[in-house]
């Protein structure tokens, strides 16, 4: 089990959830007579400190005749649920919402695109029949959003569900750039049961091919003149906060789930919290990197989940792509493909935005990564986060020393 982090004395849950004891609360939330948790594993941790905890877990059930399997559960603390059927635990001063996967609370859709026969009945509703489909959650975030591909005859659809308030503005993103950017096209929405159903797009994405070494990549223009393909925002885009004023929620989980590092974690947001410069506020995706661009034989063929996008600063789309690359470059296995790609972006992306803010930004961005392994509860949480602070440090440094950070 992974490294525990100090208990949060306004959140009883937190010490619970994240322990062995969550095992009992697992048990007492399945409603199942007949079926117990035997085991499970923390796979995702979102926490405000203070406030809430959702927690999911990968668990093996058994039955009464010792059949096996292995599902989703998250446990829930400090957010109030939505009035649906779910399990709510209340002792000790804690309230704990217990759910299995896919009956989330949050997602009404998410268990219709989850059976094999509704999902077959949508299919036939979007215009393409089948008699057989085929399920796969390729993203679950509790309470958040799922992705399920269903696959049939046909082909592929995939599914995005959100909270049913949310999937009006999706939708309308979707139409507002699909004539101009290579989405997928929405092929139908649900504002009550919020279901996006999305076109598939052919391709692999960039990171899993620098993470293959392949040759063929996209050069910094293609990246580029992908951003320019974004039309100009309108009066009504939402504005996307750059990732240094950000910095502040980052700082507060960091510091209370590793307190040891936090004169290393302050170094890093007082340097990018300087950050002052800012430039003309254009269309962007807001979430830019590795992972959402799609390429056949080096050619840029796709752009997925653009839920973020808004009117912004192109260097921040800029210092994300690199920031991602930066922090898959301390793990990576083939780390060299990784290095040598960033280099050539950030030499391009310098002669277009300022080199020394594009270096600070990047900072911000990698000391929002670096949560990723609390959040994701690998077993050395601690350890990879002081990696990924260290990496912010050193590219804030390097905005002002000039030296190369990607390969000091």
């Amino acid at each position: 089990m992974p490294v525990l982090p100090p208990p949060d004395e306004q959140l009883p849950a937190f010490e619970v959830l994240l322990g062995p004891s969550a095992i009992d609360v697992l048990n007492a939330g399945l409603n199942r007579p007949g079926v117990e948790v035997q085991d499970f594993r923390t796979t995702s941790v979102r926490y405000l400190p203070g406030k809430s905890i959702t927690a999911q877990y990968r668990v093996t059930l058994r039955d009464a005749d010792g059949r096996e399997s292995r599902p989703a559960m998250v446990a829930s603390s400090g957010i109030a649920i939505p009035d649906r059927p779910t399990t709510v635990l209340r002792a000790d001063g804690m309230d704990v919402a217990v759910w299995t996967f896919p009956n989330d609370p949050f997602l009404p859709g998410l268990p219709l695109v989850n059976d094999a026969e509704q999902s077959s009945e949508l299919l036939t509703r979007l215009g393409a029949p089948t008699h057989k489909v085929r399920t796969r959650t390729r993203a679950y975030r509790a309470g958040r959003r799922a992705v399920v591909e269903v696959a049939g005859d046909s082909g592929s659809v995939f599914m995005k569900v959100l909270r049913p308030k949310r999937v009006a503005a999706l939708q309308a993103r979707h139409v507002e750039l699909a004539p101009h950017i290579p989405i997928p096209q929405s092929l139908g929405w649900s504002s009550k049961t919020g279901i996006v159903a999305m076109q598939a797009l052919g391709g692999e994405t960039l990171r899993k091919s620098l993470e293959a070494a392949v040759i063929e990549l996209p050069s910094p223009d293609a990246i580029l003149a992908l951003l320019d393909q974004f039309p100009p925002p309108g009066p009504a885009a939402s504005k996307v906060r750059p990732p240094h004023e950000r910095v502040a929620a980052h700082s507060r989980l960091l510091c209370a789930v590793l307190p040891t590092a936090t004169d290393l974690i302050d170094t890093v947001v007082a340097g990018v919290s300087a950050e002052t410069t800012s430039g003309p506020l254009v269309a962007v995706h807001g979430d830019f990197h590795a992972s959402q661009i799609l390429i056949n034989n080096g050619r840029i063929v796709g752009l997925v989940d653009v839920d973020t996008s808004g009117a912004g600063e192109r260097i921040d789309d800029l210092a994300a792509m690199i920031g991602q690359l930066a922090t898959l470059g301390i793990t990576a296995e083939n780390p060299g493909a990784l290095k040598a790609y960033n280099s050539v972006l950030l030499t391009e992306f310098a002669r277009h935005v300022d080199d020394a803010s594009l270096r600070r930004r990047v900072a911000a961005v990698i000391l929002g990564l670096a949560t990723g392994p609390f959040r994701v509860q690998l077993a050395n949480w601690p350890d990879a986060t002081r990696r990924r602070l260290q990496l912010a440090l050193r590219w804030l440094e390097s905005a002002e020393s000039g030296k190369d950070p990607i390969n000091p």
